[in-house]
């Protein structure tokens, strides 16, 4: 930990911090959703000695405003899944909801045979629509997110 000193107090080392101890630290507050649902951290970012540099090396220093963020939040922290993105940003990629039986975020089997799909965005739950497959189903719901973050 010495060999961090001159980083402990910039954003990406507190990123960085607060990764591994939500996925890491079994008494974290949020371990139930981080480590306890399987979410890991490559070793790149874990390595004892180059942890640290590794993250600034692959995703950079970290711009005004924004956050660490996982693209697929059921995917690991590792570089081809992590982005610097706004609060909007992660609003519009959490995990709101996903059933068992779609086993998709968003997705959900519903009535009459149908799926449906919905969204969080802007502090609010949005239905999207009753798809007759799940390939439609995540289809038209990826359509509404990339039409959002297109706003974004």
């Amino acid at each position: 930990m010495k060999r961090y000193h001159g980083l402990r107090h910039t954003p990406e080392y507190v990123a960085w911090n607060n990764m591994k101890f939500r996925c890491l630290n079994q008494k974290a507050p949020t371990y139930k959703h981080y480590g306890g649902r399987g979410i890991k951290i490559c070793d790149r970012w874990l390595d004892e000695d180059r942890g640290i540099e590794n993250f600034i090396k692959d995703m950079g220093y970290r711009p005004e405003g924004l956050t660490l963020d996982r693209i697929n939040n059921d995917g690991d922290y590792e570089p081809s899944n992590c982005r610097w993105a706004t609060r909007q940003e992660q609003v519009i990629n959490r995990r709101r909801w996903s059933s068992p039986k779609s086993g998709h975020v968003g997705v959900r089997h519903g009535k009459a045979g149908k799926y449906e799909a919905t969204i969080s965005y802007m502090g609010k739950h949005h239905y999207i629509g009753s798809y007759a497959s799940l390939e439609e189903a995540i289809a038209g719901r990826e359509e509404f997110r990339h039409a959002i973050m297109q706003t974004c």
